[in-house]
């Protein structure tokens, strides 16, 4: 933000003055040397081709950070999917939909077991990279209209969109299920990874993500104290 700041609020009347000041020479009906109107011209050009460079390249560098820093404010940086922020806007985002269509809403909560042996034993490097390949399978597993996020440590919650009823919720958690049943080989290590996964659904007439995300955290947790 402060080199735009200091473009628009110095760089930019400066600029104007100048174009104002040569211009005033080129137009001043007063006879002047033609030395002084043809150098009035070269810095009128000069500096307006200055400010159309700057303006450009400045705005266009603060657009591609202004787009990273959103980018990195809904997104992990270990897995590439998005975070908690990010599952909760889309939650919010598919329950106003379904107040319009009337399809139901999921929410599927995973939590990996065990995870912090991962950690302990091959280091957390090892770990990141683990976390990294269940979500580009959880992602692998899902429909395109899904949005798999981690939602903190080594949680996930998948939303779904456009449900028919809790079967359908159902088989995407069976899916997810199905994808950690094969081990993971990272950095060498053949690891096997399992989770506890539950899940819920609801409506835009009745439900909100807070609740939503409650309910399959509370199913999620059943599941584990069964294990």
């Amino acid at each position: 933000m402060m080199p735009r700041r200091i473009l628009f609020f110095v760089a930019v009347p400066a600029c104007i003055a100048v174009l104002l000041a040569s211009a005033w020479l080129l137009l001043d009906p007063q006879p002047q040397p033609s030395i002084f109107r043809w150098f009035a011209a070269v810095i009128s050009v000069g500096f307006a081709l200055l400010l159309l460079c700057s303006s450009i390249a400045v705005l266009w560098t603060g657009g591609q950070q202004e787009a990273e820093l959103a980018h990195a404010a809904r997104h992990d940086p270990v897995t590439g999917l998005g975070n908690r922020l990010q599952a909760v806007s889309r939650l919010e985002e598919t329950l106003e939909r379904s107040l319009q269509t009337g399809r139901a809403v999921g929410v599927v909560f995973c939590d990996l077991d065990d995870f912090k042996v991962v950690n302990d034993v091959y280091g957390h490097t090892v770990g990141d990279r683990l976390l990294a390949a269940i979500g580009a399978r959880f992602a692998d597993s899902v429909r395109p209209t899904d949005t798999v996020a981690r939602y903190g440590g080594d949680e996930f919650v998948v939303v779904c969109p456009e449900l028919r009823d809790a079967t359908d919720v159902g088989l995407v958690a069976d899916r997810l299920g199905i994808a950690m049943e094969r081990p993971f080989v990272i950095g060498g290590h053949s690891l096997t990874a399992r989770a506890s996964i539950g899940f819920t659904v609801g409506y835009g007439t009745r439900n909100n993500a807070e609740e939503l995300l409650t309910r399959a955290d509370a199913e999620m947790y059943r599941v584990k104290m069964q294990l």
